[in-house]
């Protein structure tokens, strides 16, 4: 049995069609008993079809194993086998049926950990239709479109999930830690009997990296050889668990993996055109992009891995003069212990070449009896999509998302109101809506809502996406918001989805990811009624108490800032999940505009039950729409808010984007043409630092910016009154021009401070 049906498409199956694998009847299971050692959550697995207790470990170790050994007479190898992550209890169980007998015949004795990592299933069901295509994908945009997808979904808490069982099977109560122990006392009691060999496939080699210095620490002379078959362990993972090892407690390694370009010609999941390793590196691991032993360009790129496996030739040659050995899929020739023919990251463990290679460096011989050619009898859980279902042209789609319900101390009044209000008025000028609020409004949905909105659009659709919550600023963690000139601390503006105190912020970069796969011709406009502010607070130390002043107001008819400044315990939990992603390189063209509540010196209001930008901008949109320019659009929004200084909406985007029609096709529409996004740089810089203004003006800059925001303006909406009801802007009395000059000095000091503005959602 293969992980390779796990992996890859079969062209001669039907799309939707799926092959049952045969149950292991209960005597082949008696029969596999002294061979496999089944875990789940590293622990010793008491349901399913194959259980496991220490004294079936135990008499592996008093009873088979020795039986065995005194049959062939010598040193017998003894080998460790631990499957790749695709796969479930049964496809394990296969895989160690097919390989048992193989072994023995060979004067091996196997045990094949059999962890029940079921990835294959899991992650289809977490990218959901995804994984059948998607309508209106652009060819050379969907794999990416596809990893943000399994990145935004729940791809990486699944493969998290799978190593922690990798990892917590050799701890102090794991089932591999007894196993471990028991092989120690046998090695004591029967010293210069057998020799110790293991064997990872795929996620195999993140288990083996816990699991082999566990062995060594529990008396085990030495490993004599180790085969890992496209590894996908992390690059500093394996350095610090393997490396020290090869020569020493590890005295041979060998990688059996593809080419580059075999990696890239691979597919898995149905719809990605990439081998798994691929997959994992852009969207299974907390850092995006992070290396992977597996892949030849990580390899090569890394000097102290280049240097074991001798690297120094040219890309696809075999390794030379390193202390560990690299096997390229296709090697069909050279020495009989170093081919592989494998063309599909889940087929190492059934290609012929490669299991007889490992064979010989485990044996030291040979002359072995050939791996037995299998039929792949798998589940075919990742069909191929069928052709993607036509779209109009001229498609009008919008998400709208609406967040009241934080938890603690964070509740807001007026969001869904405003979703709801947004909505009302995209359907109205011919939008379908999806709405997002409250409880499912969770960093996953909408990420993958926007993905789905920018995703499945084609050339001459015209998208909306509104979000209406708080905004907040979290550390950067990948330095693309460093600026020249500036070694303090940087920071990326972020959204705060109803779970974003467990560390699920949505930042600028995750919107950037989206927003880059807008296929050409299409329109997106976004409209964020909160506050954003992040990398402008650099030099800024804002305390909660600053911002409860300004939100203190706990009637739903109150006035409230939509803004909050992140605690440690969430800050921590962000960079837990994040790691320290390393980041492919700047964004593509910025094509998307954005109008945001207030520019990055101000903080956003919402007044007796709506954000007061929305009050002010979504009655504007059935009237502008196809009528007005971007531009015309918030001069009308801005008259609204004349008469309320504390508070200047502002757009965001290409500058060419200010004279397109407001809510029109890119093509087709009047004033409205593609052309205009030729030449265009990235979104203008709107947060430039004031001329001359240094950190000393900082604190008072933050303190009058504070007293300005609180005091100007009387309350909107008092009393209960719906301001959306019948005015299409707040009401107000106008302040004198004293307060609005006081206002203005306090926005232009206030901006030697925030660097940045609301703008650095989506700018490069």
């Amino acid at each position: 049995m293969s992980e390779s049906s796990l992996a890859k498409s079969t062209s001669s199956a039907h799309p939707n069609a799926t092959k049952r694998r045969p149950l292991i009847s209960k005597s082949e299971l008696d029969k596999l008993r002294p061979h496999v050692v089944n875990l789940s959550g590293g622990k010793f697995s008491s349901t399913g079809a194959f259980t496991t207790t220490k004294k079936d470990v135990d008499a592996i170790f008093a009873t088979h194993l020795p039986a065995f050994v005194a049959e062939q007479g010598g040193v017998v190898p003894l080998v460790f086998y631990a499957h790749g992550g695709l796969v479930d209890e049964q496809s394990g169980l296969s895989i160690a049926q097919a390989q048992v007998d193989w072994w023995k015949s060979n004067g091996v004795y196997p045990i094949h950990f059999v962890w029940e990592t079921s990835l294959a299933g899991a992650i289809t069901s977490a990218v959901g239709d995804w994984a059948h295509g998607r309508r209106g994908w652009l060819d050379e945009a969907k794999d990416r479109v596809f990893e943000l997808a399994a990145r935004f979904g729940q791809g990486q808490a699944i493969w998290g999930q799978m190593k922690q069982s990798a990892e917590a099977a050799s701890a102090d109560d794991g089932g591999a830690r007894y196993v471990a122990d028991a092989l120690g006392v046998y090695c004591a009691a029967h010293a210069d009997t057998i020799s110790v060999h293991a064997i990872g496939h795929s996620a195999g080699s993140i288990f083996h990296s816990f699991f082999l210095p566990t062995v060594l620490k529990a008396g085990v002379p030495a490993i004599g050889t180790l085969s890992l078959l496209a590894p996908a362990v992390r690059t500093d993972v394996f350095e610090k668990q393997i490396l020290p090892l090869v020569g020493h407690g590890v005295k041979s390694l060998a990688v059996f993996t593809m080419t580059e370009k075999l990696e890239r010609d691979d597919t898995c999941l149905g719809a990605y055109g990439k081998s798994l390793l691929y997959l994992v590196r852009a969207s299974f691991e907390p850092e995006e992009f992070f290396p992977i032993l597996g892949l030849e360009e990580c390899l090569r790129a890394d000097p102290m891995l280049a240097k074991l496996f001798g690297l120094s030739g040219t890309s696809g040659s075999p390794g030379a003069g390193g202390a560990a050995d690299i096997v390229w899929s296709k090697t069909t020739s050279g020495p009989l212990t170093s081919r592989t023919t494998s063309i599909s990251h889940g087929g190492f463990d059934n290609d012929i070449p490669t299991m007889d290679s490992v064979a010989r460096r485990v044996t030291g011989r040979s002359r072995i009896r050939s791996f037995p050619a299998t039929r792949d009898l798998g589940d075919e859980l990742w069909p191929v999509p069928g052709p993607a279902a036509p779209r109009p042209v001229g498609t009008h789609q919008a998400l709208c998302v609406g967040i009241n319900a934080y938890p603690g101390g964070d509740a807001l009044y007026g969001c869904v109101a405003d979703a709801e209000a947004w909505a009302t008025q995209f359907t109205a000028a011919g939008f379908a809506v999806r709405t997002v609020l409250d409880a499912e409004a969770t960093r996953q949905n909408i990420l993958l809502g926007l993905l789905d909105l920018v995703a499945s659009s084609v050339v001459g659709d015209v998208l909306a996406f509104q979000y209406a919550g708080h905004g907040t600023y979290v550390d950067d963690l990948d330095g693309d918001e460093s600026e020249a000139g500036n070694a303090e601390t940087k920071y990326d503006e972020a959204l705060c989805p109803i779970d974003f105190r467990e560390g699920n912020l949505i930042i600028d970069d995750d919107l950037g990811e989206i927003f880059d796969q807008l296929p050409d011709g299409v329109s997106l406009t976004a409209f964020f009624d909160s506050c954003h502010s992040g990398d402008g607070q650099r030099r800024l130390q804002l305390q909660p108490a600053d911002v409860a002043d300004l939100s203190a107001a706990s009637a739903p008819h109150g006035r409230r800032v939509r803004f909050i400044i992140p605690d440690e315990q969430t800050s921590r939990n962000y960079r837990a999940k994040r790691g320290t992603p390393a980041r492919a390189g700047k964004r593509a063209l910025a094509r998307e505009v954005l109008f945001s509540a207030c520019k990055p010196t101000e903080v956003a209001y919402e007044t007796g039950g709506h954000g007061d930008f929305t009050v002010a901008a979504s009655l504007l949109v059935v009237p502008s729409a196809n009528r007005l320019t971007n531009g015309e659009f918030l001069l009308k929004v801005r008259e609204a808010f004349s008469s309320q200084p504390r508070q200047n909406p502002d757009f965001n985007g290409a500058r060419a984007a200010k004279s397109r029609i407001f809510l029109a096709p890119l093509i087709g529409g009047v004033g409205a043409s593609a052309v205009d996004l030729a030449g265009v740089g990235s979104s203008v810089g709107l947060g430039a630092i004031a001329a001359g203004a240094g950190s000393a003006a900082i604190p008072g800059a933050i303190s009058a910016l504070l007293d300005a925001a609180a005091g100007v303006g009387p309350e909107v909406g008092a009393g209960g009154i719906d301001p959306l009801a019948g005015s299409a802007g707040p009401a107000g009395v106008m302040g004198s021009a004293g307060s609005r000059e006081t206002d203005a000095a306090a926005r232009a000091l206030a901006a030697a401070a925030f660097l940045r503005a609301a703008a650095d959602f989506i700018d490069g």
